[in-house]
């Protein structure tokens, strides 16, 4: 009996066919993985809803990434907030007052400054200061065996690794952002006031930054703060967790978190944007 020809083993469609069903499985895998992130997202935040989650092992690990977030990236924050007050303020208060628009510096700089890159720049601060230290971490949680080691002690890894990292990372976001947005103006204002391009006092330009936000500049950009960092702390946690083995290298580990969480912080803050 003859083997079957070439045209005979081809699967019926041909390359469309061979096309749209790795299409559609490239797909399906992109859902799936969607919906296990969303699962994990869940989990955390109902392990953080439940009262006999904070227990001491938690509370310490919560004050632990609190500080690793909010004091020892302080300084980070306060240089980033130097130069953003050098680029950004002083060049808006120079350009505005060779236009004859001074007025509308504060109007200028929440939009700017308050409303999106503040937020964003949070969150790439939090992610290179502490995110990083959560993907080589917790990157070693599956393949050194002591994630097994916790779940046959009874402890859940989520309530104990990943929520209180969550929160932390969220109520620390906030403390950021309120420094960086605060040096950022003081910084501007001094060496705007140096150059001679500012004659009012320092209170009167943050009076006049003041009352150029509305009701929702106290409320949309704090929120967008603390979803960002909780985002990062989530998307971090998830891909250093979901590393098996060794040989799946930690620098493509730290790639990997780093892409993640840059697309977190772009679609959160999008996200916010369409809904205010």
């Amino acid at each position: 009996m003859s083997p079957p020809s070439r045209a005979a083993r081809r699967p019926p469609g041909g390359r469309l066919g061979n096309l749209l069903a790795a299409t559609g499985a490239a797909v399906l895998r992109r859902l799936e993985a969607m919906l296990v992130f969303a699962a994990f997202c869940t989990t955390a935040v109902a392990a953080a809803l439940r009262r006999d989650s904070w227990r001491r092992p938690v509370r310490a690990n919560f004050m632990e990434a609190l500080h690793g977030v909010a004091v020892q990236s302080a300084g980070t924050t306060l240089g980033t907030g130097l130069l953003l007050g050098v680029v950004l303020v002083t060049q808006v208060v120079y350009w505005l007052q060779t236009a004859g628009q001074i007025e509308l510096v504060g109007t200028i700089v929440v939009r700017l400054l308050v409303r999106e890159i503040a937020p964003v720049v949070v969150g790439l601060i939090i992610f290179g200061r502490v995110g990083t230290a959560i993907l080589v971490t917790l990157g070693e949680a599956r393949p050194a065996g002591w994630l097994r080691m916790l779940e046959r002690q009874g402890v859940d890894p989520m309530t104990l690794l990943v929520m209180p990292r969550m929160l932390a990372f969220s109520v620390g976001a906030f403390c950021l952002c309120t420094l960086l947005i605060m040096s950022t103006l003081v910084a501007g204002y001094l060496i705007a006031s140096a150059l001679g391009i500012v004659t009012v006092p320092i209170w009167r330009f943050g009076q006049n930054v003041l009352f150029a936000m509305d009701f929702e500049d106290f409320i949309v950009p704090p929120a967008k703060c603390m979803a960002i960092g909780m985002a990062i702390a989530l998307v971090c946690s998830a891909t250093a967790l979901a590393r098996a083995t060794q040989t799946y290298e930690l620098q493509r580990l730290v790639q990997r978190g780093f892409a993640r969480a840059a697309l977190a912080i772009l679609i959160v803050n999008g996200v916010f944007d369409l809904a205010a």
